[in-house]
């Protein structure tokens, strides 16, 4: 089907306006929250402290981040009062969230941060070896899938689990 140019400048601009959107904490829909964890991150102190944060596309992960074999979440979040962001990680074995920055030090690229605002890329890596990363040491043995998380056109590291807690492994620089 042939458009007049016309139709195709008009389509052009809506697709322009939907992807270059800012999305905002607001948007983010109930029931785009998975059923699994919709209400640890709607009840509590979690609801009280933090809001989900849709300026980060996709504003959730799923993995299986501490390797139990079961669906956790990452979530990408803002604390209300002060608004630094960061991530917090639902382990359904755990039955509670892990916070990563959002007000909350966290050890990553040789220094301890609590606002993740300079990151603005993540995904699962799945469980497998991890290269070397840049002067980062030996590289770890996952349990589980990681979160490989960075700024777009820059460094990034890998977010995994020890078996306790979850360290940083830088990746790139």
């Amino acid at each position: 089907m042939k458009l007049p140019g016309k139709h195709i400048s008009i389509l052009a601009s809506i697709c322009f306006l939907f992807c270059c959107a800012k999305v905002t904490a607001q948007s983010i829909e109930p029931e785009n929250i998975p059923n699994d964890a919709f209400e640890a991150v709607s009840t509590g102190h979690f609801a009280d402290t933090y809001m989900l944060d849709a300026r980060m596309n996709p504003f959730y992960l799923r993995g299986d981040f501490d390797g139990d074999g079961k669906p956790d979440y990452a979530f990408w979040i803002k604390v209300k009062a002060g608004g630094a962001t960061g991530i917090a990680i639902w382990l359904s074995s755990r039955h509670n969230f892990i916070i990563l920055g959002a007000g909350v030090p966290f050890r990553f690229a040789g220094s301890t941060e609590s606002n993740f605002e300079n990151l603005n890329v993540w995904e699962v890596y799945g469980k497998r070896p991890v290269e070397r990363g840049v002067e980062a040491g030996a590289p770890p043995n996952l349990i589980g899938e990681a979160i490989l998380v960075g700024r777009s056109e820059s460094g990034s590291g890998l977010i995994y689990w020890t078996g306790k807690n979850f360290k940083w492994y830088q990746q790139g620089d």
